[in-house]
């Protein structure tokens, strides 16, 4: 059986080999699966030498660069806002309001936030209008409540004064502001210009420092004033002196002073001023009158045309029309009198002066009661 199977099989074989079938195809299958599988090893073993490649520049390009490339934060990352409002409440419970184009916050600093043209508005007392502070620029210390304005500032109060600076650090909770600038305010103390300046007290209390200077003119037409605003006439009145304190009706100059009104001068070490008080409830704005009182210390000089008196102090009442001189007084006049005495008084309108004490020169009169009645003298 297995010869006559053979010999059945061998015609088979033969016609496929002929045919060019089955076996040399199956041979050509293998052949081309193997290639296909050496192919893919090898882009296998490329790929990975290219990976490991990869690796090994990453590897290098991170030891090279250690320590010489450092990630901070950058100081100049900020926060903007745009139309930002800020509010508070002064210490004695009164709001203020803060608003500016635009607020920058750093990180640098995150308690305060940089401002673009700010306006502050704050009341100064219960029941007044509000006042307000404007300016170019300025930064805000939100946790502090202090406010720093540079670049025009303007300061408008609710009684009237307006000032004009370059630097104002205003204290809103203690409601106070100090400036480390040049400064000028028109109010109803008149104008006053100084190089530093505070204004404490709820912003009533101006104080200009490190040399001041000054005009004081009478309000109102001549009709509703006297004719006699100061100590030397109805004109306005020059003010010299290194620190200026106004409140009010009040005014303290101090160090070097000199007050100019229609070539009368009385200089001195302090002097106390004191006006007329014309404010009125309905509009709550200050108005000052006339000089109603000088109280001068230090040094007293007053000097006209015709007298130069001198003493330790001198007061001025304008009630009463007199200057009164005391300490060591001296009087020295054009004609050639000298008088020495301890107390003058000296009529600004009628130009009598009275003293006690000794008289020299020819005009003199000795007959008890000495005094000397300047002829043709009417300051």
């Amino acid at each position: 059986m297995s010869a006559a199977a053979t010999i059945s099989a061998s015609p088979d074989r033969r016609v496929s080999e002929d045919l060019g079938l089955w076996e040399p195809k199956r041979a050509l299958t293998l052949e081309a699966a193997r290639a296909h599988t050496q192919r893919i090893k090898w882009m296998r073993y490329i790929l990975m030498g290219l990976s490991a490649f990869l690796v090994a520049i990453l590897i290098w390009q991170f030891l090279s660069d250690r320590g010489g490339v450092q990630f901070e934060n950058d100081p100049t990352e900020s926060v903007k806002m745009v139309n930002p409002r800020y509010t508070g409440r002064t210490g004695d419970g009164l709001p203020f309001y803060l608003t500016a184009d635009e607020a920058i916050r750093r990180m640098t600093d995150r308690d305060t936030v940089v401002l673009a043209k700010p306006v502050l508005e704050f009341i100064r007392d219960e029941g007044v209008q509000s006042s307000s502070v404007i300016a170019e620029t300025g930064s805000y210390n939100d946790l502090k409540k202090i406010l720093e304005l540079r670049t025009d500032v303007n300061l408008n109060t609710d009684d009237g004064n307006s000032c004009d600076t370059t630097h104002a650090r205003i204290f809103n909770v203690e409601k106070r502001i100090e400036g480390d600038e040049a400064i000028s305010c028109m109010g109803g103390f008149g104008q006053v210009n100084g190089q530093t300046y505070e204004i404490n007290d709820n912003y009533t209390t101006f104080i200009f420092k490190d040399g001041i200077t000054a005009k004081l003119e009478r309000n109102g037409s001549a009709s509703d004033v006297d004719d006699s605003f100061g100590f030397g006439g109805s004109g306005p009145i020059d003010v010299k002196a290194q620190t200026g304190i106004y409140k009010g009706d009040f005014t303290d100059l101090r160090g070097d002073v000199r007050v100019d009104q229609e070539g009368a001068i009385i200089t001195s070490d302090q002097m106390d001023i004191y006006r007329v008080d014309k404010t009125t409830a309905a509009t709550g704005s200050v108005k000052l009158g006339a000089i109603r009182l000088i109280n001068a210390t230090g040094n007293f000089r007053y000097v006209t045309a015709e007298n130069d008196i001198r003493g330790a102090k001198g007061v001025y009442e304008r009630e009463k029309s007199l200057m009164t001189v005391t300490g060591n007084v001296v009087v020295i006049q054009p004609g050639g009198n000298r008088v020495e005495a301890q107390k003058l008084t000296y009529d600004t309108q009628t130009g009598t002066i009275r003293f006690s004490g000794k008289c020299l020169g020819r005009d003199c009169d000795s007959n008890g009661r000495v005094g000397i009645v300047i002829p043709g003298s009417s300051n």
